[in-house]
């Protein structure tokens, strides 16, 4: 069962433990975070879509969302729809401590007893559309991640995600690797930045997400030119060594595109009113499903 709308509160996997942290002196780190910069913890909720049912996926979804708006329910995820890669869906859920995640599986919870209609929407949502669904946390790498306070979700209108699965033991090389790639990347003018996640449950550890927000596909004309010069600034001897990391360190690495699909998505006012013309705008009900 998944976070973004029908998990039960008592499943949730959000715990001090599973993050191997204290939860004491969590909740205020981040009180001034800008709506649409990265917080502190995703929940990534992936779905495999059954063949052909992408449309009907997304117009359900968008109904469901204007449910939660009518009922007011405090419980926001950030919907996206894949470019590359198999026909599927990603759902982000933003969180900067365990007290939210917990207040966000209340609200779930209480708004799926007061509005069984709701609840039995969101079943459909799944029997009818959905393959397989994997459910991870993480919590924000800052020391690995470029520029990541320049990011803004808000703003965003494609993410490109590499998932890293690296061998148990060598986190620590996959770190000094990451230092060195953002090192090189930052010196080359028009790089976006990107802030990578290490994920605590959900996936076989270690396992690495490199968010990289997008304003449209144009951002990714240059990326080859950006290599070499990238690669110049990082030097001879660093690249043979990120090249003998990457044959020990890694077991896979996976880039996809996936762009965001507002209608779908239900996300707080103050993170819409970065972009309400593109975060508010009436959806086409012919196109809906029921």
């Amino acid at each position: 069962m998944k976070f973004k709308l029908f998990v039960h509160a008592s499943a949730l996997v959000f715990s001090a433990a599973a993050f191997c942290l204290p939860a004491a002196g969590q909740t205020n780190e981040n009180a001034a975070r800008d709506a649409g910069s990265p917080p502190r913890y995703i929940n990534v909720v992936h779905e495999l879509l059954k063949p052909g049912r992408a449309a009907a996926y997304s117009g359900m979804l968008s109904s469901i969302r204007r449910e939660y708006d009518q009922f007011g329910i405090p419980a926001y995820w950030l919907e996206l729809k894949s470019i590359t890669g198999p026909d599927d869906a990603m759902s982000l859920n933003f969180f900067d401590s365990f007290e939210e995640a917990g207040k966000m599986a209340g609200s779930i919870g209480s708004a799926v007893g007061a509005h069984p209609e709701l609840a039995a929407l969101q079943d459909r949502l799944l029997e009818e559309n959905v393959a397989s669904v994997t459910n991870l946390f993480a919590e924000r790498a800052d020391g690995l991640s470029s520029r990541a306070a320049s990011i803004n979700f808000a703003k965003m209108r494609l993410l490109q995600v590499t998932v890293f699965r690296v061998y148990p033991g060598n986190e620590g090389e996959f770190a000094e690797a990451a230092r060195s790639i953002a090192a090189a990347y930052e010196k080359v003018e028009g790089t976006p930045p990107w802030v990578v996640y290490a994920v605590n449950s959900g996936a076989p550890a270690p396992c690495y997400l490199m968010l990289t927000a997008l304003s449209s596909l144009k951002d990714e004309d240059a990326a080859a030119a950006r290599r070499a010069p990238a690669m110049e600034a990082l030097g001879t001897t660093a690249q043979l060594k990120l090249q003998e990391l990457a044959r020990s360190v890694y077991q896979s690495v996976e880039t996809n595109i996936y762009f965001v699909d507002p209608q779908a998505s239900h996300m707080p006012q103050d993170f819409t009113a970065e972009d309400p013309i593109y975060w508010l705008a009436k959806p086409d009900r012919t196109s809906q499903a029921p």
